[in-house]
């Protein structure tokens, strides 16, 4: 039920030592999916958005919990991960997300994407990850990560999350409604059948759902 914070200054070894407690917000989030790795079917009534960071030992404890959402709620939700690494606390977090994205150019994010989760994030240890991802170019993906294309698109994602309020680790939105922090399964649960509910009542066909009732488009 904790989650790692962006705080810097006096308030960073708070951060360091305990990470603030979970909490679900009422406003309403909008959350552009556009072309982050996602999985799922993109008609899901349900859309859960992670923002994370590969270093926030939090998010590497909540991925057992997302993992058996995802298996519990199958063609009916739709994860779409968002990177932000917390770069004031987590010195290797920048580095494993253009990592990620790198290997996403390649169709291979979430293979990276897992391996990130388990490990150590210095260098070698991300050439590592790369050699064991199947069918991964590892020259091209050492040639992606010295470009600023990868780092480009990990700004945006942490744009986003800056400016939709969200200053912690793992932030989830749950067709727009914000979970914050390594919760229970329980509690990402709730979140997602409340969703599914209102979703399934609304009149709106699925395929349209998330874009019409979420985004407002």
């Amino acid at each position: 039920m904790h989650s790692c914070g962006s705080l810097t200054g006096a308030l960073l070894l708070a951060a360091l030592l305990a990470c603030g407690q979970s909490s679900t917000s009422s406003s309403l989030l909008k959350v552009p999916v556009a072309d982050s790795p996602q999985r799922g079917p993109s008609d899901a009534w349900v859309t859960v958005v992670e923002f994370a960071d590969f270093e926030c030992p939090y998010c590497r404890s909540e991925e057992a919990v997302v993992e058996e959402v995802e298996s519990v709620y199958a063609g009916d939700l739709r994860f779409v991960f968002k990177h932000f690494p917390l770069t004031s606390i987590h010195p290797h977090a920048q580095a494993a997300a253009i990592a990620a994205s790198c290997a996403g150019d390649q169709g291979k994010f979430w293979e990276m994407h897992n391996l990130l989760f388990k490990g150590a994030l210095d260098g070698a240890a991300l050439l590592a990850d790369a050699e064991q991802v199947p069918g991964l170019d590892v020259a091209a993906w050492q040639a992606c990560i010295a470009t600023p294309d990868p780092a480009k698109r990990v700004a945006q994602d942490v744009a986003l999350a800056t400016s939709l309020g969200i200053d912690g680790t793992p932030t989830f939105v749950v067709n727009g409604v914000e979970v914050v922090g390594a919760v229970p399964e329980g509690e990402l649960r709730s979140a997602i059948d409340h969703a599914r509910a209102v979703a399934v009542a609304s009149g709106i066909p699925r395929a349209d759902y998330y874009n019409k009732a979420v985004l407002g488009e």
